[in-house]
């Protein structure tokens, strides 16, 4: 085998075997404008809009990656928040009567643009665990909170819906990404929340300052 074919070889293994490439390949990426005819809101709220979404799953820290780019930058419109839906094995299609029979969900994560989220039937996430970089909004979530209902963890299933907080029920809804169905679970290297880091550092300190007593 020649010395090129061979470079070209080991590029696309190392390609094909890269976190970052693999994120790039299958990431679902939702049409720009493509607001449901039922929304009540304002379609000129292009964060309400979803482009792109991401989840990645850690399996050595037990820690989801909920990522979320819209078409315009978090925060723009005045009572927007996201719900990422996850199917963990019990989802049911709960907008089936509004002509959506593939999203589905068996618990919900809500994640706002002013930093702060909650798990549903949980509680709050813990501070630090979602941040924003102009139209992408990103959440980690403990894979404690979201226990199988069936799935193994990296089967678990995933849509992400924007809502309008100043409208209720299904109209309040402005995008399905994916439009009628969930998407998969990838494998990734997920940080844990900076939160957790530094109780991992208050910790250590503490474990040193017992030895130093000793």
């Amino acid at each position: 085998m020649r010395k090129t074919q061979l470079i070209r070889l080991a590029g696309g293994l190392l390609l094909a075997l890269s976190p970052l490439a693999s994120h790039a390949l299958t990431a679902i990426t939702d049409n720009a404008g493509d607001y449901l005819a039922t929304f009540a809101g304002q379609t000129s709220s292009t964060d309400l809009d979803v482009i792109n979404a991401t989840v990645l799953y850690d399996g050595s820290a037990d820690m989801f990656k909920l990522t979320g780019t819209m078409n315009g930058a978090i925060g723009t419109s005045d009572d927007g928040f996201y719900v990422w839906g996850v199917n963990r094995g019990a989802g049911t299609a709960s907008f089936a009567a509004n002509g959506i029979d593939g999203v589905r969900f068996d618990r919900v994560i809500l994640v706002r643009p002013d930093r702060t989220g909650t798990v549903a039937g949980v509680g709050n996430l813990p501070p630090g665990s979602i941040s924003i970089l102009g139209n992408t909004i990103t959440a980690l979530v403990s894979g404690a909170v979201l226990p199988s209902t069936g799935f193994a963890k990296m089967d678990y299933t995933w849509n992400l819906w924007p809502r309008d907080g100043g409208y209720t029920g299904f109209s309040a809804i402005s995008d399905f990404a994916p439009d009628n169905a969930n998407f998969a679970t990838l494998p990734g290297a997920v940080p844990l929340p900076p939160t957790a880091l530094l109780f991992g550092s208050v910790l250590l300190t503490l474990g040193a300052l017992r030895r130093r007593a000793r």
